[in-house]
């Protein structure tokens, strides 16, 4: 066999070679950056749960503020807060005040849920982007075998 022909199969080789290597470090990188994404993801769950719990905090100070201010205006008017109209009204304050302060936590339960499913998709992209990139690799290696195998027999 000649000099030329057994450089061009080495080289041959060598760059199948590279190139699986590089596919594999492509996988490798693509399937890291999905998992910090996801990261982030749950950072931001995290994060959406605690403004949650925040707002139904605020809500329910507002609602306690409204209800004295009730109770004032309803006591200065001589009117029995333990009984009727005046009753009533405290209990929808605070019926109202638990009903949007369970919206506020349900709506950062939900949000949460999006964030964290967005993250888990992020995963499951990343390890696919990664097999790929590993099957991508192990049929440039046979490819790169073949065309070698093919040269050298000739």
């Amino acid at each position: 066999m000649c000099e030329p022909t057994t450089i061009a199969m080495a080289a041959m080789a060598v760059g199948g070679g590279v190139s699986a290597f590089s596919a594999i470090q492509q996988g490798k990188t693509a399937q890291q950056i999905a998992n910090n994404n996801a990261t982030m993801a749950e950072y931001a769950a995290q994060d959406a749960q605690k403004r949650g719990e925040e707002d139904a905090m605020a809500v329910q100070r507002k609602a306690a503020a409204l209800k004295s201010s009730q109770r004032v205006g309803l006591a200065a008017n001589g009117l029995d807060l333990s009984y009727g109209t005046a009753a009533d009204l405290q209990d929808q304050t605070d019926f109202f005040a638990q009903s949007d302060a369970a919206t506020a936590r349900t709506n950062a339960s939900r949000e949460a849920w999006r964030l964290r499913a967005g993250g888990e998709q992020d995963r499951a992209a990343g390890a696919a982007a990664r097999s790929n990139a590993n099957l991508q690799a192990a049929g440039t290696l046979l490819s790169t075998a073949g065309s070698v195998a093919g040269k050298w027999y000739t």
